[in-house]
């Protein structure tokens, strides 16, 4: 019985570190482009231009780019700015647009720069502890105007983009057309779109939560689309998360200090029983 119960608990602790490694395997299974400080959607299709310690995809035919890093400053502004400088060597001055949004990991600045007519920068930071999260989408192609932005919603119309596209459209597009095209519905991995095309202009809107993510795109917009899907996908599937490896090493530690106290405990008893047989047989023997 003894035996059994040792092979039970081998095959216990067996089983544990093969469904935490088996975990591990899963996890490094899954789309993303993981970094020690953070991890970031993994674009199939897109050129991985990724470092060690930043995600960073390309779009050839858009000259699009989408980067996600933590930037060793606590000011989001600021760290965009400097994001954009290092990685792109934008000197991006005054944003043409900023605002903000409450996510569910915190408070996101919105910013867009325009730096010079070809290009154009439109980036998502927030504060992580001592630094900053910056996720830019960079475009620069001549024939096309793209900019992606993330709105509060307003009013009660959770299901619908188009009250944000306007205001999108208002502030920013170089046709200030007052009334636009009515929305269609577009199904993307990303989500539920509404579009609203016109002769010159393409705007995108998607809901999620209490916010509505948005494309405006003007010239050759053919691509938006791909590059609202992907730059969103990136946005909502971003996350920082700790090192969870010491907490697996103590459970772990836990496991085995239990079963070690159980087979320790099993041996007591047993010897105890032992001396409690040997006793009886030798009064036994005594009273014989």
């Amino acid at each position: 019985m003894m035996r059994s119960f040792l092979r039970l608990l081998s095959l216990l602790a067996i089983l544990i570190i093969a469904s935490a490694v088996r975990a591990q395997d899963d996890q490094s299974a899954m789309p993303y482009i993981r970094t020690p400080a953070f991890n970031a959607p993994l674009l199939q299709g897109w050129e991985n231009q990724s470092g060690d310690d930043f995600a960073q995809f390309h779009y050839p035919e858009a000259h699009a780019t989408i980067r996600s890093a933590l930037v060793e400053i606590d000011d989001p502004v600021a760290a965009a700015a400097s994001d954009l400088r290092r990685a792109f060597g934008i000197e991006s001055g005054e944003p043409i647009y900023q605002g903000k949004v409450n996510l569910a990991d915190g408070t996101w600045t919105v910013l867009i720069y325009e730096p010079d007519g070809a290009a154009s920068a439109s980036v998502m930071a927030r504060r992580a502890g001592s630094q900053s999260v910056v996720i830019s989408f960079v475009e620069s192609d001549p024939e096309a105007r793209i900019l992606m932005l993330t709105i509060a919603q307003s009013g009660d119309a959770r299901d619908d983009a188009k009250t944000e596209i306007d205001l999108a459209m208002s502030l920013l597009a170089s046709n200030k057309a007052a009334d636009l095209a009515e929305a269609t519905a577009l199904l993307l991995p990303s989500g539920q779109w509404r579009q609203v095309v016109g002769d010159s202009f393409f705007a995108m809107g998607m809901v999620f939560g209490n916010d509505s993510y948005l494309a405006l795109g003007e010239g050759e917009t053919e691509n938006l689309p791909t590059l609202a899907d992907a730059y969103n996908r990136t946005v909502l599937g971003f996350f920082v998360t700790p090192d969870n490896s010491v907490y697996l090493a103590l459970a772990l530690t836990a496991v085995f200090a239990i079963l070690a106290l159980l087979i320790l405990s099993f041996f007591w008893r047993s010897r105890n029983i032992q001396k409690d047989l040997e006793l009886i047989e030798s009064l036994n023997q005594t009273s014989g």
